[in-house]
């Protein structure tokens, strides 16, 4: 026998020379007939899963339907190739996990064409309709897109079958709903910062009940939280993954049955204009990489996009800029804040702890919570000053408190009737100073820790800095930055609060700095974590009444913030003639250290927010003087400078955007009179406005 006879030498070179559609018809994953309806695989996992191909166009008719053959043959080449080694289509690729992701993007790319079915016409033109436009249009949503939640708009998406239940079903009925579970009404904090269903935090409790009338959510022990296998396959029926797929569940429509957290007196004014945060270059490649590979169906003669259409999507880049910023508080709200907390430390600060400590003695001595000393008994423990200011009870949110509308709680609240409430006021007004005189991120306050914030000369303030990890494996660096005394002072009080009731066996550890007591009334002392630290500023503002927006909503005081208001002083100081305040609260005598202290601890996009901010106030309320070659840009731009006629918010993005753009600077300019040392805020124009 001759080489060339030889049956198997050139055997493996077969495959090369196969019919292309047959390569693309067959994988080491499908146990089923590639022509099955419904396809049984195994990609690296125990279990064997399903893809049900039987679902609806945009036309009505099903996938599965003759006319649609083409389509369907695409489509399940397109899935099949997802696996397949990019440089011979062969073989699958090496590594299991490379496979798996392969195909999740591949799905999750059919999903999204299939969801929007109608606006791409896919029953008519199929993947051949499919042009540049359309492809990148998918490109923008999956690759931008942080999961597959956020592709298919998961929680938009039960908002709004949340909202088209509400307009289905009779007010009435969802009213009694609602008395049947009062707990559905309350709406905390946490959840209204996390509301991304697209509907008002007013509208929340009816989405609730609105969902419970359709059995779309589930009870575990006293928890409610939605139903998410119901849920996906009402919303994505004619999908082959998304229906059947794991999502997350959505905090703001969960509810505890024994929760009596009345949340925020009001709806908060949103923090944040957008979506944040930068494209992630791999995920948005990865999908880039997949859309394409949609073009190896032409090898195989099926219809599929344009080839000039898939070249034109692999030169799109994406926008990695943030799509959304933090907004500002007004400097008034902050200044009245600090101002209030202040004062409320002087008046109040002292006996309110003392009154805790005494009443928690008590407890200890008797082995009872607070909530069992009530009436007189709870009156003789208390100090002389804090009867007098109006507390009558431990807590207004104990299980064995009279229930109060949502109304007569925050009367309550104000009228001081609750020593718990009045501590977390108090402790949300250190937050309030420390924060606005320390310019410190939120997490760096959070990890204070009692007995090691404060140096042994109690001038300086020491942290953990949340951005020092770099090349340290990991370890944070400690910090010191000078404090001003009636911070110090605060943090002592707060300090003093945690040795006696340690030294009295109330608590067995000293912890962190803004640890509150229970709101419960339970003989508890909770650790900071993110949710009460926000929770404690909710109490300083309902407390004090902060400014409400013209929608209503209140202004909600948050660290990122109290950050940007720290420069804002600084700015503002150029206009009030000096720096004295400021210097006051940094023990600093020089204005170039006071800048340097600030570039140093925030931000380029929160100095330049803050730098905004200042300008577009100065401008709002007649003060153009110092900013002429702005105003004239501006009234270039938009046709007026009449800036009282401008939302604030939006001068400000726009001012922010022009500094992004490079056409405006904003810089403090430092000069020698005859005084010494000066500063003036100077906006310099870089692109000449015509």
């Amino acid at each position: 026998m001759t080489l060339l006879n030889s049956p198997s030498q050139f055997d493996y070179l077969d495959a090369y020379f196969a019919d292309n559609t047959s390569m693309f018809r067959q994988a080491e994953w499908l146990i089923s007939d590639f022509s099955a309806p419904v396809w049984e695989y195994q990609l690296g996992t125990k279990s064997v899963c399903t893809v049900d191909w039987n679902v609806t166009l945009d036309d009505g008719e099903s996938l599965l339907h003759p006319k649609h053959n083409d389509l369907l043959e695409g489509l399940k080449q397109y899935l099949i190739s997802s696996t397949k080694n990019a440089k011979d289509m062969l073989s699958e690729t090496n590594s299991i996990t490379c496979q798996q992701s392969n195909f999740y993007y591949t799905g999750h790319i059919i999903d999204y064409i299939l969801i929007n079915s109608k606006n791409y016409q896919l029953a008519t033109f199929g993947l051949e309709g499919l042009g540049k436009n359309q492809l990148i249009d998918i490109l923008e949503k999956t690759g931008k897109s942080k999961d597959a939640d956020d592709i298919f708009d998961w929680e938009v998406s039960v908002g709004k079958l949340s909202t088209s239940i509400i307009e289905s079903v009779p007010k009435q009925l969802l009213e009694d709903v609602l008395d049947e579970h009062p707990a559905m009404r309350l709406v905390s904090p946490e959840q209204e910062d996390k509301n991304n269903l697209g509907i008002p935090a007013s509208e929340i409790p009816y989405a609730r009940a609105a969902l419970y009338t359709q059995g779309l959510l589930r009870k575990v022990h006293n928890h409610w939280r939605v139903n998410v296998p119901q849920l996906t396959a009402i919303i994505y029926p004619n999908t082959l993954f998304a229906k059947s797929g794991v999502r997350r569940l959505i905090p703001t429509l969960s509810f505890d049955t024994q929760h009596h957290n009345h949340g925020r007196e009001f709806p908060a004014v949103r923090i944040h204009t957008g979506p944040q945060g930068k494209v992630l270059s791999h995920r948005f490649i990865n999908y880039q990489t997949t859309l394409y590979r949609m073009g190896c169906l032409h090898e195989s003669g099926v219809p599929a996009p344009h080839i000039d259409d898939l070249e034109g999507l692999m030169s799109h880049e994406a926008e990695v800029s943030t799509g959304g910023r933090f907004r500002t508080l007004p400097s008034t709200i902050v200044l009245g804040a600090v101002n209030k907390a202040i004062e409320y430390h002087f008046k109040h600060g002292e006996h309110l702890i003392s009154s805790f400590c005494r009443l928690a003695l008590h407890c200890v001595k008797a082995g009872k919570p607070p909530i069992a000393f009530k009436g007189q008994n709870l009156l003789t423990i208390l100090r002389p000053e804090t009867t007098k200011l109006g507390v009558t009870s431990v807590s207004l949110r104990s299980r064995t408190a009279i229930r109060h509308s949502r109304e007569d709680y925050y009367l309550k609240l104000r009228n001081n009737t609750s020593l718990c409430e009045l501590v977390r006021v108090y402790i949300g007004s250190v937050q309030v100073v420390v924060g606005a005189l320390m310019a410190r991120r939120s997490g760096e306050l959070i990890d204070l820790k009692t007995m090691t914030c404060l140096d042994s000369t109690e001038q300086w303030l020491l942290f953990l800095n949340r951005k020092s990890t770099t090349a340290t494996f990991g370890i944070r660096n400690i910090q010191a930055r000078p404090i001003e005394p009636v911070a110090v002072e605060m943090i002592k009080n707060l300090i003093r609060m945690q040795k006696i009731l340690k030294r009295i066996g109330y608590i067995k550890e000293m912890t962190s700095l803004f640890s509150v007591p229970c709101p419960q009334g339970s003989r508890k002392f909770s650790k900071c974590t993110k949710d009460i630290f926000a929770t404690n500023f909710d109490f300083f503002c309902d407390y004090f009444e902060t400014a409400k927006n013209e929608a209503g909503e209140r202004y909600y005081i948050r660290q990122h913030q109290l950050r940007r208001f720290f420069a804002m002083l600084f700015y503002h100081s150029s206009s009030f003639g000096g720096l004295e305040t400021l210097q006051w609260m940094l023990a600093h005598t020089n204005r170039r250290h006071v800048w340097n202290y600030i570039t140093e601890s925030l931000t380029g996009a929160e100095l330049m927010s803050s730098k905004s901010q200042h300008v577009a106030e100065q401008l709002h309320y007649g003060g153009t003087e110092s900013y002429e070659n702005l105003r004239k840009l501006l009234k270039k731009r938009y046709g007026t400078d009449d800036f009282l006629l401008w939302d604030m918010d939006e001068l400000e993005d726009e001012i922010t955007q022009l500094q992004k753009e490079g056409i405006v600077e904003i810089e403090p300019d430092f000069f020698e009179d005859e005084n010494g040392e000066q500063m003036q805020i100077v906006v310099k124009i870089v692109e000449p406005a015509a």
